[in-house]
């Protein structure tokens, strides 16, 4: 028996009726609105119906199941499915005759969810109806418990990335303006939202390792002796080694890892060289490199921007790689050179920056 909640959610959920039969189409939709549902409308042909849904998902109103008679005089019903799937997530029904259920089965590839052979009994036209809505508003609840989820993910990243800025007050900010800096390049390179969003959290957590560091070495107002450096350079496997149970991370673990690593293959952990070392790594590396160059640390005044683009460029195809150096080049040029600074960074919280990164 289907739970009262989610029998209440589906007859308010919105349904079109496609047929340019017009008794056909009352009768369909007298059926559903005797079955409880409130929110039934119909279109006389293909055209109608294509304004209707494109006008309801301009609205944010949409529907939530169209219901197709396959055989349109106006229009073939695959094509229209088409049509429909391009502007809109409505589940939808095909209404086929038998000599038609070929060409409506291929329609089933095209974006339809479901198809009924007509003359149909009107009982199962109400148990298809039923069962596509009760699994459109189930896949509503679970991207809902997704996005809170999402929400406590978010709350323990902020928490991470402030312990990290408490280690050290000289990279006050790095996090950040690193994030920020990586997310311009993968745009500039044409990286999907998708994976400019894993990069965007790489940054803000590409520091993580330094909490398994001790605060002498990290404070120390001099360079590092090679001990030293042999413990910092564990960081990045430090913080892979506490972002791996988190399975919501998995896309940002590697270019966390192996955002030390030099395209020459000079670098740290494990040595990797060139294509060998994820893409996203290396926009980290870059974004990072710039940052540090450009920002007071206890052992160095910052550099001009200008300045501290031209070594990277110097040292393109050696320590960074070529192409990324390119985009960032690019970045600044578009930016006047003028990125995150520290003030607009204390002007955005972690939290602000990795809700920007999340929702996007």
């Amino acid at each position: 028996m289907m739970l009262l909640d989610t029998r209440t959610a589906i007859l308010a959920m919105r349904i079109l009726v496609v047929d340019d039969d017009p008794a056909v189409a009352r009768l369909i939709v007298s059926r559903l609105s005797q079955d409880g549902y409130r929110k039934v409308l119909a279109a006389p042909d293909a055209a109608a119906a294509y304004d209707m849904v494109s006008e309801a998902e301009g609205r944010r109103a949409p529907f939530d199941l169209v219901i197709m008679e396959f055989g349109l005089r106006s229009q073939d019903g695959g094509q229209l499915t088409r049509d429909i799937r391009s502007i809109s997530k409505a589940s939808i029904l095909l209404l086929a005759s038998q000599v038609e259920r070929p060409m409506a089965m291929e329609a089933l590839a095209s974006g339809a969810d479901d198809c009924l052979i007509t003359p149909f009994d009107p009982d199962l036209l109400l148990v298809k109806v039923e069962r596509l809505l009760t699994r459109r508003h189930l896949e509503g609840e679970l991207r809902r418990s997704t996005a809170r989820n999402e929400g406590l993910f978010l709350n323990i990243l902020t928490t991470m990335a402030k312990v990290i800025e408490a280690k050290d007050p000289y990279t006050r900010y790095h996090s950040e303006k690193v994030s920020d800096l990586s997310r311009k390049i993968a745009m500039e390179m044409g990286f999907v939202e998708e994976e400019v969003r894993r990069i965007g959290i790489a940054g803000v957590l590409h520091d993580l390792g330094k909490l398994g560091i001790r605060d002498a070495i990290l404070r120390k107002p001099a360079a590092l002796n090679e001990e030293e450096r042999r413990i910092i350079q564990k960081h990045p496997l430090i913080a892979s080694t506490i972002l791996e149970p988190i399975e919501q991370l998995s896309g940002s673990i590697g270019y966390i890892k192996f955002h030390h690593e030099h395209f020459d293959g000079s670098g740290y952990p494990e040595g990797l060289a060139g294509e060998d070392i994820p893409l996203g790594a290396r926009i980290l590396h870059a974004a990072e490199a710039f940052d540090a160059m450009t920002s007071k640390r206890a052992y160095h005044d910052p550099m001009p921007r200008e300045t501290a683009l031209m070594e990277m460029r110097r040292l393109a195809g050696a320590q960074f790689d070529p192409q990324v150096v390119e985009a960032l080049t690019q970045v600044l040029k578009r930016s006047g050179l003028l990125l995150l600074s520290p003030r607009e960074a204390r002007g955005r919280t972690i939290a602000q920056i990795l809700s920007d990164i999340t929702n996007e």
